[in-house]
């Protein structure tokens, strides 16, 4: 039961949807498809191997990579669509029944078919480009490497297919929204607050409204009010529970049919194929792996066990070393869901049973779960990086410092509320603590594989010796190895393993899409020159100017993903950075913290979803909200401390790059 938790929290919230007989086969071919990020671990380890051991270098495993792992990302945006795996921010979605949820089900079907059926029109066009030449003759696009492959050709037309296959599961889906009432949550003729309904009115009402002055002005809105416009369709369609991947999308062609008309709308195509393959993002999924393997496996136990024999009779003892577990699982992984999920398994119940208060239990979880987002190998570090187009190695190396200290700030915080109020957290009795030696020696042992592997993939991305991407496939092995020698790794591991690994990334990856898609229609509109002369112009110090995004960056984190907020504002916000005279790699780091508030906030923190997935029943939403806010507090002081101070994030790579 565990397990299923934990998959449902993968986009931290209930799965609601009866999935079609088309969605169960996807489900089933998911399985052989996730096969693909194994293959990509094994040939990235065989460039290493032979790199490193042979000098011999490979000319076909880095565009190989990408290629399965393009594949993959492509595939998983339907699989998450049939196993309804999208995160979805459905704040009147989530709160209705019967033929209120059919309502927008229809609502949401019709305008994912219009998204799908767009991007096909657009993929189509790329499709055969890829496999005919203008002059009609048949002859696939390759990459034009020395190996030179013909997996352009191959992915863009495996877009297509994927955008033809969205279209069909959400005419199934249409249909079955139809033929239901709100999938068994409520009766027919229950009662919907009226709140709600009068909810939903204003939403289709301003959709509606909004939608016929947009297309009927075009361009003659001028960029000022179609940025309004852009920013509330937004809000109003994850409103309805549409997923948040679509709703950019969508937003995306919407604006480019009023501006540009039909023409524009390869536009939207080629935006996603050029976002896909980059080598980097095959980091990702090897990170998420590592975790999966981690999750499945005793070595997360084993960990906090060894921490355990650190923190002592320390009073709050226990709160420590779960953030000194956290630290080291956010090393191993950098995934951040999974190390809440595990927190929540391992620690929170101890806490719990040795009498801590429940409220500073959960925040302790929440908090140092969240500090992934922070401790290397980072994937939102990996993603601003991506976006932002600065050295993923430089900002790994900028936010230890920040990462210790935060993390430092949450202990000093539960030591003074403990000894300040010793109820809070009682001490380790003495048939507790007294362990025998054999018995520690015991629990240290259980300590060094995962820290070894924590050591391979830090080490050799510090030491240069590995990108990120190779550095994540050396975790991979460290874990498949490690989990070997503990007698775990067996096929039921790895296949859940990797089908999770596919339902997170096709999650991920497909709001990167989206979010890129949105992003370049916004620049080709002059947004981001809009947005850059305004921010420009306001008659404030530099510092406050940045003080100003890290609001809008705050404000944005109370209602969207990470990964949304940086595919939308990063290519705006870095260059007026650059242009303040700041540097890049420092606000990559405020970024990356402000991020870290953002999965504890109200109304739609991630955090809380993930812990109240595998939390006691007695444990609400409410709870949680409310154990968090004193960690969100100290959140905003060491932003505020890195904001002033920037010399905490970059003296040590200016210290290890010499400049």
């Amino acid at each position: 039961m565990a397990n299923q938790k934990i998959d449902l929290a993968a986009d931290g919230l209930e799965q609601f949807m009866i999935p079609t007989n088309l969605d169960r086969v996807i489900d089933r071919f998911g399985s052989v498809v996730s096969i693909l990020f194994a293959c990509g671990v094994f040939i990235s380890f065989y460039e290493i191997v032979m790199r490193y051991a042979f000098n011999s270098p490979t000319v076909w495993v880095h565009e190989s990579t990408i290629g399965l792992v393009a594949f993959s990302y492509l595939f998983g945006g339907m699989y998450c669509l049939a196993t309804d795996k999208h995160i979805r921010i459905g704040l009147i979605y989530f709160s209705t029944t019967g033929r209120t949820r059919q309502v927008l089900d229809i609502f949401n079907s019709l305008m994912t078919i219009f998204f799908a059926v767009a991007l096909s029109y657009a993929s189509w066009g790329m499709a055969q480009k890829g496999f005919y030449l203008p002059t009609g003759e048949f002859t696939l696009e390759r990459s034009g490497s020395a190996w030179n492959p013909v997996f352009p050709a191959i992915i863009k037309l495996m877009l297509f297919v994927t955008a033809s296959m969205l279209a069909v599961q959400s005419v199934l889906h249409l249909f079955r929204a139809f033929k239901s009432s709100g999938y068994d949550l409520g009766a027919k003729g229950e009662l919907v607050p009226y709140k709600t309904i009068g909810a939903l009115l204003v939403v289709f009402t301003l959709l509606s409204v909004g939608g016929f002055h947009l297309f009927s002005e075009g361009r003659g809105l001028g960029i000022e009010i179609s940025s309004v416009y852009l920013v509330v369709a937004i809000m109003l369609l994850m409103l309805t529970g549409m997923p948040l991947a679509f709703v950019t999308a969508l937003v995306a062609i919407i604006f480019t049919l009023a501006w540009f008309g039909p023409m524009g709308i390869p536009l939207i195509s080629s935006r996603m194929y050029s976002s896909i393959n980059e080598y980097v993002l095959a980091a990702i999924p090897m990170f998420v792996l590592m975790a999966s393997i981690l999750d499945k496996s005793g070595m997360a136990d084993d960990l906090f066990d060894a921490a355990r024999l650190a923190a002592g009779r320390i009073r709050g003892g226990l709160a420590i070393q779960t953030l000194v577990a956290a630290v080291f699982l956010a090393a191993i992984s950098g995934v951040i869901g999974g190390e809440i999920v595990l927190l929540g398994l391992i620690a929170l119940p101890q806490m719990l049973r040795l009498g801590y208060d429940r409220s500073l239990a959960i925040g302790v979880v929440c908090a140092g779960g969240s500090l992934g987002t922070m401790i290397p190998p980072s994937i939102v570090l990996i993603v601003y990086g991506l976006v932002a187009s600065v050295s993923i190695g430089d900002l790994f190396l900028a936010t230890v410092v920040p990462g210790i200290m935060l993390a430092s700030i949450y202990a000093t915080y539960i030591l003074v509320r403990c000894y300040l109020n010793p109820e809070l957290a009682p001490v380790l009795s003495d048939e507790e603590y007294n362990l025998s030696t054999k018995n520690k020696l015991k629990q240290l042992k259980g300590a060094v594989l995962p820290l070894g592997v924590a050591f391979i993939v830090l080490g050799s991305i510090y030491g240069g010796v590995a990108s990120v991407t190779e550095a994540a496939c050396l975790g991979v092995i460290g874990v498949l190895v490690s989990t070997a020698i503990r007698g775990e790794l067996n096929w039921t591991l790895m296949s859940e393993s990797l089908k999770r690994t596919m339902s997170t990334c096709g999650m991920i990856i497909w709001i990167i899409l989206g979010a890129s898609a949105l992003v370049g229609v916004y620049n080709l509109m002059g947004g981001n020159l809009y947005v850059e002369s305004a921010i420009m112009a306001l008659d404030l110090s530099p510092i406050l100017i940045i003080m100003f995004m890290m609001l809008i960056l705050l404000l944005l984190g109370l209602f969207m993903d990470w990964t949304g907020i940086a595919l939308l504002t990063m290519p705006i916000f870095v260059p007026i950075v650059i242009k303040l005279g700041f540097d890049p790699v420092w606000f990559g780091i405020l970024f990356a913290m402000n991020m870290q508030v953002s999965y504890l906030s109200p109304p739609f923190g991630p955090a809380a979803f993930y812990l109240k997935s595998v939390a006691p029943p007695d444990i609400s939403l409410s709870d949680i909200f409310k154990a968090v806010w004193p960690f969100i507090i100290l959140q905003l002081i060491a932003l505020s401390i890195v904001l002033m101070f920037p010399d905490i994030v970059l003296w040590l790579p200016r210290t290890i790059n010499g400049y």
